[in-house]
């Protein structure tokens, strides 16, 4: 039984790629904020501070923010995954016994927990998505109702997690 207890510093590969996908999409999604500050500033094609530059830096920021949400999903998995399987219990316990190194909504303390808060940031990921995509053309049609129909699905899944437990 040890050997299985210990088999789970595999899970070690898990956290340190998740946190290094998720520092990859913070510099990603910076770089692209830059992208849309020079865009705005003149840079591009369009003339500094115009209607066209205002949406090529709405656009660029928009998907600087899709990729910061997709750091955030890898960060959250990696640290649920520590917290599950690696750290040790009371890890991040206080004096008092309180866990006042993690925010609230962090708390990890089984995979449901985990999957709660991964369901949350990939429905807000859907969210930005559909958001960037009635930007890039306003004629919708209806396969493109499917995502904010997902993002309801997601919702409901949480509500109805959130219920059960």
């Amino acid at each position: 039984m040890e050997t299985v207890f210990r088999s789970r510093y595999v899970s070690v590969l898990a956290v340190v790629f998740g946190a290094v996908g998720a520092v990859t999409m913070f510099v990603i999604g910076s770089v692209t904020t830059f992208d849309g500050i020079y865009a705005y500033l003149g840079g591009g094609e369009a003339k500094a501070f115009s209607s066209d530059a205002a949406l090529t830096a709405t656009l660029d920021m928009i998907t600087a923010l899709d990729q910061f949400l997709l750091g955030l999903v890898l960060l959250v998995f990696a640290y649920g995954v520590y917290r599950l399987w690696i750290a040790p219990e009371g890890a991040d316990q206080g004096s008092g016994g309180s866990d006042v190194s993690t925010p609230g909504w962090l708390k990890v303390s089984n995979v449901t927990d985990l999957k709660v808060n991964l369901l949350e940031i990939v429905a807000v990921l859907l969210a930005v998505l559909f958001l960037k995509g009635v930007l890039t053309n306003p004629v919708m049609t209806w396969p493109d109702l499917v995502i904010p129909l997902a993002v309801a699905l997601f919702a409901a899944t949480i509500w109805l997690i959130r219920k059960a437990h």
